[in-house]
């Protein structure tokens, strides 16, 4: 599964031909996960009506990576130890780095500071 990033969903929202295509086949093929961290950073910033009813559309039917409860002590935990706070990287994408990293999907992004931390192993480099 491919956790997409709140970076590449931005684009496929603005309709970008170079993330389309790519983002319409992965949903069709339900190879898509999402995280309630990115539809919220979307969610924050939809600016009408129409864009947070677009959004919420997704965010209903696309399958989650869920939390229990101590998720987010455990990202933070892992980010301090990986010294995720040194090179830029904030609690949210530490978040889905833990979360790609445990459950061994792939993360789909735009993000340089997430692509510079990550495995390449857990990119997902589109077509």
């Amino acid at each position: 599964m491919i956790l997409v990033d709140t970076t590449i969903w931005i684009e496929f929202f603005k309709s970008n031909p170079v993330f389309v295509n790519e983002m319409e086949s992965l949903l069709e093929n339900k190879n898509v996960i999402t995280i309630e961290p990115v539809f919220a950073e979307l969610l924050y910033g939809s600016r009408s009506d129409n864009e947070r009813n677009m959004i919420l559309s997704y965010w209903k039917v696309l399958p989650k990576i869920k939390f229990i409860e101590g998720s987010f002590i455990e990202s933070a935990d892992f980010a301090n130890k990986m010294n995720y706070h040194n090179v830029g990287i904030g609690l949210i994408d530490s978040i889905l780095s833990k979360a790609v990293t445990d459950n061994k999907h792939h993360i789909w992004t735009l993000d340089k500071k997430i692509l510079n931390i990550l495995d390449d192993k857990l990119l997902y480099k589109s077509h």
